[in-house]
C-alpha cells in the first residue's frame, strides 16, 4: 500500500529556516563584494555609502583599474617602511633626509606624524632633520609617555650633538602635554628648545578668530 505524500505547501518553512539570499545586513549576493566594502569602509573618512560607491566602481570598470590598485597596494606594503632613524615614510632605510650631507644635523624638528613632514619639505623652510614621535601623549586614548620613542629621541640628540630642537606639534591639549614633557626631558641638555609660533593666520579675519588663537597671538607678539 502506497502512503500518500504530504502536501507541505500550506505550511511553508519559517523564514529563519530558509537559505538566506545574502548575509544578514548585506545588500548584495556576493560575500566577496561585501568584504571589499567592509574593508574600504575602515579607511579614514569613508562610510559605508562611500565605500559601496568605490567598490561598485572598481568592479564595474574594465578591470584594469582594480588590478592596478591591488598591485600598487601590494607593492607599497612590500617596499614602503618607516625610517629607522627619524620615522619618516621611505623605501630606503635610512631615508634620503637622514643621509643627505646638505642637511643640518645639529637642528632637529620633532613632529607627531610622518605626514607633518610633507608641508615643511614642500615649503622648503627647514634644512635640518626630523624626528617622528608617531603619536602624542593622550591618556584618554591610552597613549602614555612610555609608549612614545623618547629614549630614541634623546639618543639621536646626543649622537648628532643637536644644538636646537624645534617642536612642530599640534596646538591641542595633547600637543601641549607632549611639548611640556619634552621640555622636562631636555632641560639638562645644552641646546635651544623652540616651537612653532601660533597666532592669526595670513588672510584670517580678526572678528572670526577664536579666543585661544587670539591669546597665543598676543603671547607671541613681536616688535614691528
Amino acid at each position: 500500500m502506497v502512503t500518500p505524500r504530504k502536501d507541505n505547501s500550506a505550511h511553508p518553512k519559517p523564514i529563519s529556516d530558509r537559505a538566506p539570499i545574502a548575509s544578514r545586513g548585506s545588500e548584495f549576493q556576493s560575500p566577496a563584494l561585501e568584504r571589499l566594502i567592509r574593508s574600504l569602509s575602515r579607511l579614514p573618512g569613508l562610510g559605508r555609502k562611500s565605500a559601496t560607491r568605490i567598490a561598485l566602481y572598481l568592479i564595474q570598470a574594465d578591470g584594469s583599474l582594480g588590478e592596478e590598485l591591488s598591485e600598487a597596494i601590494a607593492e607599497s606594503l612590500a617596499q614602503v617602511r618607516r625610517c629607522s632613524r627619524c620615522g619618516a615614510i621611505t623605501e630606503d632605510d635610512p631615508c634620503a633626509i637622514c643621509t643627505s650631507q646638505r642637511r643640518d644635523g645639529h637642528r632637529l624638528c620633532v613632529v607627531a606624524s610622518p605626514v607633518d613632514i610633507l608641508p615643511l619639505e614642500k615649503a622648503g623652510i627647514f634644512q635640518g632633520r626630523y624626528f617622528v614621535l608617531g603619536s602624542l601623549i593622550s591618556p584618554l586614548d591610552g597613549v602614555q609617555a612610555g609608549d612614545l620613542p623618547f629614549p630614541r629621541l634623546l639618543a639621536q640628540i646626543a649622537e648628532n650633538e643637536v644644538k636646537e630642537v624645534i617642536l612642530a606639534l599640534d596646538s591641542s591639549v595633547e600637543g601641549e602635554t607632549t611639548s611640556l614633557y619634552i621640555q622636562r626631558l631636555l632641560q639638562e641638555y645644552p641646546l635651544k628648545l623652540t616651537r612653532l609660533a601660533t597666532g592669526i593666520p595670513v588672510g584670517g579675519a580678526l572678528a572670526y578668530t577664536d579666543e585661544e588663537t587670539l591669546q597665543r597671538a598676543f603671547e607671541f607678539r613681536r616688535p614691528y
